[in-house]
């Protein structure tokens, strides 16, 4: 090799890795036919280091495998040296290693400890609850896949500071610090980094705990409770279990969903055909027969019965199972007719 190609080659060596990739000129020729035997590309390598080496690039080198191209990608990072990077690394070292289809890459890693979205998002719900006092509440990250990239060596741990919310307009911000406690600690290498996001109030809804059917009623035990964002929340939905206990749904309602006024009925004290007590009231005395029930009825509803002593239609208030309440005799309305 001549003298200027030797010059070339150390200064080559001496530069990082970007400048290598734009500077390096090649002057001497590569023998085609065959890789050099035992180097080849890693195409796939993780690193723990500071440095990005030879060896890092190239397995089976033998010679000057440590010596540095540049610094290390970021913590959880990667660099990617194409074809052409690798023909150049290869040839300024003479390891005789040449791109054998145009698509050959080496990728490589900076391994890390990962704070990842999960992580945070429980280090804020953990600092919000010291300060909402048993409020429920949710969060979402603006950026929703926030991750923070440690050294191996650190624990993946974060903590919070510089919170600040606004439970009216549903935002937050605050400073991340990884590992926890970093920022207390002097000469702990630490990442740091400001984050904003939304905040939600959050709802115990009631819901049932598996599908009921029209027609069922619906008991204290079918009832358990869903969090829900309260903006979320549309102003029919019940929130208040008390207006779910013994009521019937109106069609098939899905467990585990939020149940609005709409899907649910009382369900009917007199039933279409069935016998019932009929209670004929006056201002001085109570009596009562039985009767038969023309049409279904909840409580407080007004339903046709037939009296099954007289056969006579009248029309009474449903006041209680099997129980319809009518005016006394005397003044007892005919079905279809006038007062």
């Amino acid at each position: 090799m001549s003298g200027q190609a030797k010059t070339q080659q150390r200064s080559i060596k001496a530069a990082g890795i970007r400048r290598l990739l734009m500077a390096l000129a090649m002057t001497f020729c590569v023998v085609h036919g065959a890789w050099a035997e035992g180097v080849s590309p890693k195409y796939d390598n993780v690193i723990t280091g500071d440095n990005v080496t030879v060896g890092d690039v190239f397995s089976g080198v033998t010679q000057d495998a440590g010596y540095v191209l540049a610094p290390a990608p970021a913590y959880g990072k990667s660099l990617t040296l194409g074809p052409a990077d690798l023909q150049r690394v290869s040839d300024a070292f003479n390891l005789g290693w040449y791109p054998k289809n145009g698509h050959e890459q080496v990728v490589i890693r900076r391994s890390s400890h990962v704070v990842d979205h999960f992580m945070i998002e429980a280090a804020l719900d953990k600092a919000l609850a010291a300060d909402l006092d048993g409020q429920k509440f949710d969060v979402a990250l603006d950026k929703a896949d926030l991750a923070l990239n440690l050294p191996e060596s650190a624990p993946a741990t974060v903590s919070v500071s510089n919170l600040k919310y606004d439970m009216a307009h549903s935002s937050f911000t605050a400073v991340l610090t990884a590992p926890a406690g970093a920022e207390k600690t002097s000469g702990q290498p630490a990442v740091r980094r400001a984050v904003s996001g939304r905040i939600f109030a959050v709802t115990a809804v009631p819901v049932l705990k598996n599908a009921r059917m029209a027609g069922d009623i619906i008991t204290a035990q079918d009832i358990d409770y869903v969090d829900t964002r309260s903006d979320d929340i549309s102003a029919n939905v019940i929130t208040d279990a008390a207006r779910l206990i013994g009521m019937m749904p109106r069609r098939a309602i899905a467990a585990l969903k939020p149940v609005t006024a709409s899907d649910v009925v009382q369900p009917p004290l007199v039933k279409k055909g069935e016998t019932i007590t009929m209670q004929l009231k006056s201002d001085t005395m109570v009596l009562t027969t039985q009767g038969k029930a023309l049409e279904d009825g909840v409580e407080g509803e007004t339903v046709r019965v037939v009296n099954t002593s007289s056969n006579q239609v009248i029309q009474g208030v449903v006041t209680g199972m099997k129980t319809v309440t009518v005016a006394a005799p005397a003044t007892a309305r005919v079905a279809g007719q006038g007062t």
